[in-house]
């Protein structure tokens, strides 16, 4: 990563001001700029041609998949829950499912890109373990389609903190990662420091709902003069998969805390059913 660890934009511990008010108007990137940049961007692919996350197969741009691949993919498209996102039957007579309605989660919304698969995990571990940081514009793209009707302008964008251990062992965090892109893609406000992760918590692959749940109480903090800016905002919160959703829940009880008014997930994948995936990957 070398100095992108340091100062680049996928830094877990980035400070930005107080957000108070409507956002600021951003800046448009001079066309000779962008014209630099895409010059270098295909020097670039020229010399070290883009490869396919899952099969590494030479694709062309920034697709990040190739077309057998892509293929392969399980978008989660309507109808689905209201709420958790996940894929109703059309013959439902309520847009929330059955699990919502009986027991309504923290958050508001939430929405993936995909079903967590095969194929969706082994994309996801490509970024988080084998630094395919060049697959984070194409997933942005796929999660800012499944969530834009949600994501509100002025809403503040929050990735899923790492412990700073984790952080330093990972050299980055990818929900910060895929947040500051969606971001990009939405008239949010990317905010990736704002919540801390107090404690290292152990991996969750082999405990129960209820353990996940334990696991993650009091494992995040937010400073006073953020609480205080957080009050009546709207949040979207930003991780590449969710499975039992204890963390989730956990964090969307911080912001209520902090008299935040809405909170939205966005996730690259999402457990669809109690699959084998649940039980055995926990992707933290």
């Amino acid at each position: 990563m070398g100095d992108m660890d340091k100062d680049g934009p996928f830094r877990n511990t980035l400070k930005p001001a107080l957000l108070k008010g409507p956002p600021r108007p951003r800046r448009r990137v001079p066309p000779f700029l962008r014209s630099l940049i895409a010059g270098v961007q295909a020097t670039v692919d020229w010399a070290l041609p883009p490869r396919c996350a899952l099969c590494s197969d030479m694709i062309g741009g920034m697709a990040g998949l190739c077309g057998s691949c892509f293929a392969t993919m399980q978008f989660l498209t309507d109808p689905l829950c209201e709420q958790c996102g996940r894929p109703t039957s059309v013959k439902e007579t309520s847009s929330t499912c059955a699990t919502c309605l009986t027991a309504p989660p923290r958050y508001d919304w939430l929405r993936a890109a995909f079903a967590y698969d095969d194929a969706s995990r082994s994309l996801i571990l490509a970024l988080k373990y084998r630094d395919r940081l060049d697959v984070v514009p194409a997933l942005a793209g796929w999660m800012a389609a499944a969530a834009m009707p949600k994501i509100e302008a002025g809403d503040i964008i929050m990735p899923v903190p790492l412990h700073w251990r984790r952080f330093l062992a990972r050299r980055f965090n990818q929900s910060a990662a895929l947040a500051m892109a969606l971001a990009e893609r939405s008239d949010g406000i990317y905010a990736p420091d704002w919540i801390e992760r107090t404690r290292n918590t152990p991996p969750m692959k082999a405990m129960t709902r209820k353990q996940r749940a334990e696991n993650v109480l009091g494992a995040f903090s937010i400073a006073p003069p953020r609480r205080e800016a957080l009050h009546g905002r709207g949040v979207v919160l930003v991780d590449d998969v969710f499975t039992s959703g204890a963390t989730i829940e956990e964090l969307s009880a911080e912001l209520r805390a902090c008299g935040v008014s809405r909170i939205g997930v966005v996730v690259v994948a999402r457990v669809v059913k109690h699959t084998h995936f649940q039980q055995e990957f926990e992707l933290e």
